[in-house]
């Protein structure tokens, strides 16, 4: 499968900016790594929503983003 991108909505991209530098790192790991594998075992498919949450930091954040299998996409909702 070939790799997705990323998309921030201006919330998530203020709620990065805010973070200090090590949990924005932590983020962007993470972030690379649902570039790679979205859907992956840790993370929780809301299908209400139709949204996904992982976890970052070991657990010290929340990422809320939603998967567009079409385009190949990965939006990023928010952050917590």
């Amino acid at each position: 499968m070939p790799r997705f991108a990323a998309r921030w909505l201006e919330i998530a991209r203020e709620q990065y900016s805010a973070l200090p530098l090590d949990a924005q790192r932590q983020v962007d790991a993470r972030i690379e790594e649902l570039l790679e594998q979205p859907e992956g075992s840790r993370n929780a498919y809301d299908a209400r929503s139709d949204q996904w949450t992982t976890t970052y930091g070991g657990g010290t954040g929340l990422i809320l983003y939603a998967v567009v299998r079409e385009h190949q996409m990965l939006l990023v909702l928010r952050l917590v």
